[in-house]
């Protein structure tokens, strides 16, 4: 439906349809006629005053001058008001949440545990390998027992790091006494 079916001037005041007015404050149509009994204002059966109702509703929904001095609505109906907006924002949440896990912008723990525990053992079995292959780089050019103390040093250092991964925390190298 076009705009200009949704407002009209009504007594030169600006005025909007029931159905808008329910899509411009976020509420259902019922809603509107329970506000009107609560005093919100009407201009004709079906048509708002719009600066008037926005007026009343901003009043209604943030509890104006019927606050008391915690910064709670007064009111009953304006307390309902007020949860059942907070119930809407969560209920608008868990949709929004459900909706990036249908499209996959979230993974399951289960599958991110078991890909980071593959990927971790595999870290392991490469870098626990890492000694010997550099002992063999430099093997050609230095004597045997230094290969064997370069191989170890190496094997140390890289065990070290590795079980301080394996622990929370941040890792602290820690100083040899030579």
């Amino acid at each position: 439906m076009g705009i200009e079916k949704q407002v009209k001037m009504i007594d030169e005041v600006l005025c909007i349809s029931a159905s808008y007015a329910a899509e411009l404050f976020g509420v259902h149509r019922n809603t509107l006629a329970q506000w009107v009994k609560l005093g919100m204002p009407k201009a004709s059966n079906g048509w708002y005053p719009l600066k008037s109702c926005f007026d009343w509703v901003m009043e209604y929904r943030l509890g104006g001058e019927d606050e008391s001095d915690e910064g709670e609505p007064k009111s009953d109906a304006a307390r309902k008001l007020r949860f059942e907006a907070k119930l809407k924002e969560k209920q608008a949440e868990a949709a929004e949440f459900k909706n990036a896990v249908t499209k996959g912008e979230y993974i399951k723990r289960e599958e991110v545990v078991s890909e980071l525990r593959r990927f971790f053992t595999t870290l392991k079995r490469s870098v626990t390998g890492l000694s010997r292959r550099i002992a063999m780089e430099v093997a050609p050019y230095v004597d045997p027992d230094t290969v064997r103390i370069i191989e170890q040093n190496i094997a140390d250092t890289t065990n070290v790091v590795l079980e301080q991964m394996s622990v929370r925390g941040v890792y602290n190298a820690k100083k040899d006494k030579k």
